[in-house]
């Protein structure tokens, strides 16, 4: 396992990540707001079908964008606490080192790799579940 103090690389690009997140859904936020505010989308609207489906993908990419990165601020708000416990940098799973190139290529991976494959596995027929 990598030193404890070595890991601490990896603060500052969480924080920093961190705060590029939070600026991102806020301003992704805000820009929703706006585009209904300066449309005058009202439930009233008639509007043609093409129109109505440019909306709803435009709304469902904004939204699908919006998850992905609040999955991502918990998933680096996780790594953060797991500095403060002092755990980061261990599996959450198995208890054990995490790669140091694993860590480098993704810093607030909670899984050594067996582990997230093996949960990323485990959640694949979930996801096929709700597409039946």
């Amino acid at each position: 396992m990598p030193e404890k103090n070595t890991l601490e690389i990896f603060k500052p690009w969480l924080l920093e990540r961190q705060t590029e997140l939070l600026v991102d859904i806020i301003a992704a936020r805000e820009a929703a707001v706006a585009a209904a505010a300066a449309t005058g989308i009202d439930a009233t609207d008639v509007n043609d079908l093409e129109d109505q489906a440019s909306k709803r993908e435009r709304t469902t990419l904004q939204d699908a964008e919006e998850q992905r990165d609040h999955d991502e601020l918990a998933d680096v708000q996780a790594a953060l606490a797991r500095f403060t416990e002092g755990s980061y940098g261990t599996c959450i799973n198995c208890a054990q080192p995490i790669d140091f190139p694993r860590l480098e290529a993704i810093p607030a991976a909670a899984r050594c790799l067996a582990c997230q494959r093996q949960w990323e596995a485990s959640r694949v027929p979930e996801a096929k579940a709700s597409w039946i």
